[in-house]
């Protein structure tokens, strides 16, 4: 008689796949959608470059330093918790602009946006590595982290420019609202479908569990130890460091395209809302790429110089990249050529959460959280430096900042050693 674990595997874990998807998506196109309606924003209440700079730090300051007790709070409650309470005030603090009467109630309501969205990332890598085997989940976590979130990123200048202000006719205001409610209806739908493993979801068979746990290394009962060593610490610094300077040049990416097409390429709204997504797609493109040709190149020259060459590589592809579009004044021209520098910017985007289970192990949330919030330092250092690049000098001095970034990124990377494990 057959043994029952011989029945064909269920498939839920590619509907928890689409769920972890679309709340990356959601998360960015969440997020995108502030930089989407600041020149608004910054039109209605009289703002500078300098107090936008700050406006997008904010942000960064409460999502970078949410990012460890997110990833904990991951470990202790499970995503299926976390994730759908996170969705609901996020969407409510994404909203908060319309109530604000003052700069500080502003500042305020981008410190709650940021502090609510932090828990998300942490708790989905918790999720790829809970509910897939290792041999593909660096390709799984590029199509979560990359593709989907950058997507959502993507959307949003277009769902809310060319869409409901320019087709509909709507205000940036029934438009923060609009998208908002998608938050909810996410939250509702992903406590009532999602479970923390495998094993406790009622639609997963146990040929499915032994499909995911294929792979997986055997963890000792008890704590994981964390090694202290030297070079264990030189090694996370660095790893630290490249996360610093990549975080740093990206918010140019997430906060400035639809300023820089309005204000110097005189774009009306509908037009920026096509044309200021097209770095943000190649984004997508080009993690969804880097993860696949990460699990390649692993198979060939292990996983430490797969690692170093997909993400150096693209970084200095980008730095290249940024350079070459100030040659062009078309406005549609040079979005083409930072959409191909976003591609292999972002092609380093599932190295580095691959890096990051690599060097976590069973610890891969909180060591998730501690390097995403040196990450946001770096965000938190160029919403300021940027904005005051802005008023004292100009959009070419900011294109070469952001180069120059990508180009000490590339350096960094270039020395992380993925094989160095923080946990024992």
């Amino acid at each position: 008689m057959d043994s029952p674990l011989r029945e064909r595997p269920t498939n839920i874990r590619w509907v928890i796949f689409g769920l972890a998807s679309f709340a990356s998506l959601l998360t960015y196109l969440h997020r995108y959608a502030w930089s989407t309606v600041l020149p608004f924003v910054k039109r209605d209440y009289g703002l500078t470059d300098t107090q936008i700079g700050e406006l997008n730090s904010a942000f960064y300051f409460s999502y970078g330093f949410g990012q460890f007790p997110g990833g904990l709070l991951g470990d202790l409650c499970g995503p299926r918790i976390v994730i759908p309470v996170a969705a609901v005030l996020w969407s409510l603090a994404m909203v908060s602009p319309v109530f604000a009467g003052k700069y500080w109630e502003l500042f305020a309501g981008r410190l709650a946006f940021g502090g609510t969205q932090a828990p998300c990332y942490p708790n989905l890598g918790k999720i790829t590595k809970s509910w897939f085997p290792l041999r593909i989940r660096t390709s799984l976590q590029g199509v979560v982290a990359s593709f989907s979130g950058r997507a959502g990123g993507a959307l949003a200048p277009f769902l809310i420019g060319t869409i409901l202000m320019a087709g509909l006719g709507l205000t940036w205001q029934q438009s923060l609202f609009t998208l908002a409610s998608l938050g909810v209806i996410f939250a509702i739908v992903f406590w009532i479908i999602f479970r923390n493993r495998p094993n406790e979801h009622s639609g997963c068979n146990e040929s499915e569990q032994q499909v995911i746990e294929s792979d997986a290394v055997v963890q000792q009962g008890g704590k994981p130890g964390i090694n202290w060593s030297f070079p264990n610490i030189v090694n996370l610094g660095i790893f630290m460091t490249a996360s610093f300077c990549s975080t740093f040049a990206d918010n140019f990416f997430v906060f400035y395209m639809p300023q820089f097409l309005m204000e110097t390429k005189g774009f009306s709204v509908g037009q920026m809302g096509i044309y200021a997504g097209l770095p943000i797609w190649g984004g997508a493109i080009g993690g969804l790429c880097g993860g696949i040709l990460n699990d390649q190149l692993m198979r060939r020259v292990g996983s430490r110089w797969a690692r170093r060459l997909v993400a150096s590589g693209g970084k200095i592809m980008a730095a290249m990249l940024i350079a070459g579009s100030l040659q062009f004044d078309d406005g549609r021209l040079v979005m083409v050529v930072l959409a191909c520098c976003k591609f292999f910017s972002d092609m380093s985007q599932p190295t580095w959460w691959g890096t990051v289970t690599d060097i976590g192990g069973p610890a891969a949330g909180t060591v998730f959280g501690i390097v995403n919030t040196v990450g946001a330092v770096g965000a938190i250092t160029a919403g300021y430096a940027m904005g005051w690049v802005l008023d004292v000098y100009s959009w070419n001095w900011l294109f070469g900042l952001v180069g120059g970034m990508y180009l000490l990124t590339a350096l960094f990377w270039g020395l992380v050693n993925c094989q160095r494990r923080l946990v024992t």
